[in-house]
């Protein structure tokens, strides 16, 4: 009887480590397609966002754009020999065109993929984590693919649309975030390993991607901006392919319960109006995290960037532009990995969070004032810990909720993200095409104090937490509460004692701890 016990003791021992090096495999697989990926989208979107500026630059200026002897990459404000562009008002018709077309490009993906992440989320704890990345990746290829054969063919600019509309009806590139970090949470373990994780996935990929900027703006004076663009789809055809032959599935459907669409829906938004299912968490706390990641989101839908720095008073061409991004994106990325890591041994993820959004909002109101270059190195200096907002806020949530709960959770704040995006985007890019002549950094003052609002809410989320109990009883346990009657091993059973909650482990599961302790 004894014998059997201890063999069947070292049987499950097996079986862990085998698990754990499965999901070290999973995660060196999404690093490295999730980097591929955002490679080849740096390379593609940074070449994209000066070209399609450059096209409305040629559209204002008419036959004046033909007759110019210098390079837009090189001198976007065509100053040749002047101290200032003797075509600014043209100019500044070009940018609030060009903002106006982003509003369409927004309307015409977000609106679609709204629907669509609310189908993929209803669905996300049954169809596995693998077509999660798959139909979003290869909408995103459709949209590129049309973008590079408009800029080849010199076609109008209104086919993009199209492709938009078609990225959108796969979910656009907002089911693809959700996928890497529902993914991420499916194979790491809770509390700060997770944070981290997710930290640094975010962090080498948008190292990655900002690290192609460097060659970019030397690729497109050489060349100009087809070849790059067409360069950067390669990357992601490939990175593509390679998850679609490698990526391993990360949930067991063969435990997952089926439910209707209509029960997948409810339980996309259950989360805001249902009591937890984890006692030692409360409706509320969803609905304040929800509400910080919502206002700050509201800061990204903008994409006005690059045309605010390739104008009056910057100039900056292409290779400024390639070279600056990627210091900045590898500044950020070593302060978002190595700083909060040794962050995290002092303070609380809530905590971190409400630093990376000040930090953010300190890069907002430096940009709404700059007038010279100095300034916005400033700027990208002081917002170098913005990069981790999400990923914490989405680390806290996964450890609120059970793993067959996580692909819902993730689905719910994709929607939100995908509904966000698209208004406040669509809203800022016209505020700055109407505001451009008259100061063009009202769009960066108006985000920074949505974005300070944000950070508000967190600090009002951190006293509620801390006014329960010592913080750490929080940040030491994510409970997969389950069904109690022994069916599966490992599980937690919560009872809750004069307000305090108790975990009881099985016999077998002090056994198996006692083994891997010898």
């Amino acid at each position: 009887m004894g014998d059997t016990s201890y063999e069947q003791l070292l049987e499950d021992e097996i079986q862990d480590e085998e698990e754990d090096r499965r999901k070290r495999r999973n995660m060196l697989t999404l690093i490295i397609t999730s980097s591929l990926s955002m490679f080849g989208f740096g390379i593609y979107g940074t070449a994209y966002g000066q070209w399609i500026y450059v096209r409305f630059e040629m559209d204002a200026l008419g036959e004046s754009f033909s007759k110019l002897d210098t390079s837009a990459a090189k001198d976007p404000c065509f100053r040749g020999n002047h101290s200032d562009s003797p075509f600014k008002s043209l100019l500044n018709e070009a940018q609030a065109n060009s903002a106006h077309f982003g509003v369409l490009t927004t309307v015409c993906a977000l609106i679609p993929s709204f629907f669509v992440n609310v189908l993929l989320g209803a669905y996300a704890d049954q169809i596995g984590r693998r077509l999660i990345f798959i139909v979003p990746l290869a909408g995103n290829l459709v949209r590129s693919g049309v973008v590079c054969a408009v800029a080849y063919w010199n076609l109008h600019v209104n086919f993009i649309l199209g492709g938009c509309i078609v990225s959108g009806l796969t979910g656009d590139f907002v089911a693809y975030i959700m996928a890497v970090y529902v993914y991420t949470a499916d194979n790491t373990s809770p509390g700060k390993n997770r944070s981290f994780l997710m930290i640094l996935t975010s962090a080498i990929s948008f190292t990655c991607a900002t690290l192609s900027h460097f060659a970019t703006g030397y690729f497109i004076e050489a060349v100009g901006y087809v070849w790059p663009m067409v360069s950067g789809y390669a990357a992601m055809v490939i990175s593509f392919v390679v998850i679609v032959i490698f990526l391993q599935e990360s949930l067991d459907r063969s435990k997952v319960k089926k439910v209707s669409l209509w029960q997948g829906v409810k339980g996309i938004f259950s989360f805001y109006f249902d009591k937890p299912v984890n006692p030692m968490f409360k409706r509320k706390d969803f609905i304040i995290l929800m509400l910080v990641f919502f206002t700050f989101t509201c800061s990204l839908g903008t994409h006005i960037s690059t045309i605010f720095l390739m104008n009056e008073p910057f100039c900056w061409g292409s290779r400024q532009m390639g070279i600056v991004n990627s210091i900045y994106g590898l500044v950020h990325a070593v302060l978002s990995t190595l700083l909060m890591r040794l962050l995290q041994r002092f303070l609380s993820d809530e905590i971190l969070v409400v630093l990376s959004l000040f930090s953010s909002v300190a890069n907002r109101f430096v940009m709404a004032l700059a007038d010279y270059t100095w300034q916005v190195y400033i700027a990208y200096a002081v917002g170098a810990l913005e990069v981790s907002v999400l990923a914490i806020i989405r680390a806290i949530l996964s450890r609120m909720v059970p793993k067959e709960k996580r692909g819902s959770l993730f689905a719910s704040l994709a929607v939100v993200e995908t509904a966000t995006i698209a208004a406040s985007g669509s809203g800022l890019n016209e505020l700055y095409s109407n505001t451009v002549a008259h100061w063009k950094g009202l769009t960066y003052f108006v985000v920074g104090c949505v974005t300070l609002l944000s950070a508000v809410l967190m600090i009002v989320y951190k006293v509620i937490i801390f006014s329960r109990g010592p913080p750490n009883q929080l940040d030491a346990l994510e409970l997969d509460v389950k069904k109690t009657d022994n069916e599966e091993k490992g599980s937690a059973i919560v009872t809750i004692s004069n307000g305090v909650e108790k975990i009881e482990t099985s016999k077998e599961n002090q056994d198996q701890q006692t083994l891997r302790d010898i």
